[in-house]
């Protein structure tokens, strides 16, 4: 893969020893390049060593009318299948991973940087996917909420 190639010729041994890379977290979301991020961040586990833990997100509703109740337990069922279903390209990847589920209202941005500083993640491997400006200036980029707010690196999987 092109990244492989790209993997191959960055000074590791600086980053190994300067334990840059020992937790790195990824967030999916089941989108079609989910896949492609998450065999991404496993050869960065391979090449680097570290541990990867996958965290996926359920957005609930920011607004709603007063009284009307909210059953998250569809949209949790959902996020578990999404995690289990990176999960499974991770251990086909050869990595093995550790999976987070989190429930949050509005931009799950917030809630992956939280997780990353509340946990000590040193890397966060997250894929953009090239939303419209309208959308991202409209309900806020996950990506570019992290990649603002996060305390440690951030790396950005481009489409």
């Amino acid at each position: 893969m092109v990244w492989q190639l790209l993997l191959d010729e960055l000074p590791f041994e600086n980053l190994r020893s300067n334990s840059v890379v020992e937790k790195i977290l990824v967030p999916v979301d089941g989108s079609k390049v989910m896949e492609r991020n998450v065999r991404f961040a496993c050869d960065i586990v391979k090449a680097l060593g570290g541990a990867m833990t996958l965290i996926h997100v359920v957005v609930l509703p920011a607004s709603m009318e007063p009284g009307v109740p909210i059953d998250p337990t569809p949209l949790e069922q959902a996020g578990a299948r999404i995690l289990e279903a990176a999960q499974k390209v991770a251990e086909d990847s050869g990595c093995k991973t550790e999976g987070i589920l989190e429930t949050d209202f509005g931009n799950a941005g917030h809630r992956i940087v939280r997780v990353a500083q509340e946990k000590g993640f040193t890397l966060i491997v997250i894929g953009a996917r090239g939303g419209s400006k309208i959308v991202n200036m409209l309900l806020g980029s996950v990506c570019h909420t992290v990649a603002y707010n996060a305390t440690c690196p951030v790396l950005i999987v481009r489409p």
